[in-house]
């Protein structure tokens, strides 16, 4: 508790009090505090400036200051300040405001966002709301695709796969031994009607499938891969040296989608519902961009982050001008969730890792939100509390993510909610 009192706590509450008087608006608190400062032994008169929950303030003072050249100052600043004799209201120079903003980062100390010195209350003022009203400013509608616009092109990419698995354009390239017993049992109609599709409704031509690998497999290193990708208008299966936990498109845990000794896996296993009818509420609260309803209604937990992103609301002053950006792609990203199968998706990644002797410390990554330059970048991540799945968004600058077959909705299922009925056996 501070026992010393700042020697210029009336001058500076007189000053700041019109600040205050013109930054009170609903959500926004003001409150007069003494703070410590690292410079001198008394503690220095501040306005408080901050939001309900507390997660960020804006604090104004008044020091002493001197007008800067042009170019002198890298932020735009009009007024510099010596940190040493400044907060001396009796020492020389002009008297100018301070602002400094900070924000909750999740370490002992809030992270300083940014540092101003203005020469009046009334640009004081235009500071303080300009950051007070930052989260309101980038906040945003999220926006899914049209029904009509989805059921067109998912009715496309139907008849793309209907067409493709009646006269299955597949071509086996170079090979090695390993592989004969997979090759030999691939369901050419199956794997082309599943391979992943374009707006168009043809095959994805970006796409490389992992179907199989050989030879001792980690998940982080390069390995020797049973592939299909596409070559003009067909699928060529061949051998590729592929990183397992980078792989988006890695079937090797979900052989029924295009190997005949797995043609008979039941419902439950390949869509973790027993019957169609089981995943048509939660399918259609996703499409409809109810995305919150349809995670609660699965059981699947969100942090408070992702929430604030579910909603259009930046969630830190200091992401505030990407939340346009990362709204957009989770409502993107997540447009074919499938939210009852994260609990199965998770539970299988962990003990595919376990049963290597791997760690399971950080959640596995579904996608990143992009708008981020840095090598440690966005992505919404699957973790589990031990009672529930967990969607979080973390940092990081690993590529390994969990293979969109195991969280998405199953592409046979979905054309079945539509009434359309797959040229495939129907799971038992």
């Amino acid at each position: 508790m501070l026992t010393v009192k700042d020697p210029h706590e009336t001058w500076r509450t007189e000053l700041l009090t019109p600040v205050a008087l013109r930054c009170e608006s609903p959500g926004l608190t003001t409150t007069f505090e003494d703070l410590p400062s690292r410079w001198r032994t008394a503690p220095v008169r501040t306005l408080r400036c901050t939001d309900v929950d507390g997660s960020w303030a804006v604090l104004v003072t008044v020091v002493r200051g001197h007008r800067q050249q042009p170019g002198d100052s890298l932020v735009g600043n009009e007024f510099g300040r010596d940190p040493h004799t400044a907060y001396d209201l009796d020492s020389p120079g002009d008297l100018v405001y301070e602002l400094q903003v900070t924000e909750d980062d999740g370490s002992d100390e809030y992270e300083l966002l940014a540092f101003r010195l203005f020469g009046d209350p009334q640009a004081t003022v235009a500071g303080v709301l300009r950051w007070a009203g930052k989260k309101a400013a980038y906040s945003v509608s999220p926006s899914v695709e049209r029904a009509e616009t989805r059921q067109r092109r998912e009715r496309r990419q139907f008849d793309h796969r209907q067409a493709s698995a009646a006269s299955p354009p597949v071509r086996i390239g170079v090979m090695s031994d390993d592989a004969a017993a997979d090759l030999d049992a691939i369901d050419r109609s199956a794997l082309c009607w599943h391979f992943p599709r374009g707006n168009t409704g043809a095959y994805l031509r970006s796409a490389v499938v992992a179907l199989a690998g050989y030879g001792e497999q980690r998940p982080h290193l390069r390995g020797r891969w049973l592939t299909a990708r596409v070559e003009g208008e067909e699928l060529v299966l061949g051998l590729d040296e592929l990183i397992p936990a980078n792989q988006r498109h890695r079937w090797d845990n979900a052989r029924w989608l295009w190997d005949r000794r797995h043609a008979n896996a039941p419902a439950g296993l390949r869509w973790q519902v027993d019957r169609v009818e089981q995943a048509a509420p939660a399918v259609a609260a996703v499409r409809r961009g109810a995305l919150p309803e349809a995670l609660t209604d699965a059981g699947v937990e969100t942090d408070p982050e992702l929430d604030a992103l579910l909603t259009g609301v930046p969630y830190r002053l200091s992401d505030a001008e990407l939340t346009p950006t990362w709204v957009a792609n989770l409502y993107r990203g997540l447009a074919d969730l499938a939210p009852w199968r994260l609990d199965a998706a998770y539970r299988g990644w962990r003990d595919a890792r376990q049963a290597q002797g791997l760690p399971v410390r950080d959640p596995v990554v579904l996608f990143g939100l992009g708008g981020v330059g840095a090598a440690r970048k966005p992505k919404l991540a699957l973790d589990h509390t031990g009672d529930a799945p967990l969607l979080c968004l973390i940092h990081t600058g690993s590529s390994a993510v969990l293979p969109y077959a195991h969280w998405t909705v199953p592409t046979d299922l979905g054309a079945r909610l539509h009434g359309w009925q797959p040229s495939l056996p129907y799971p038992q």
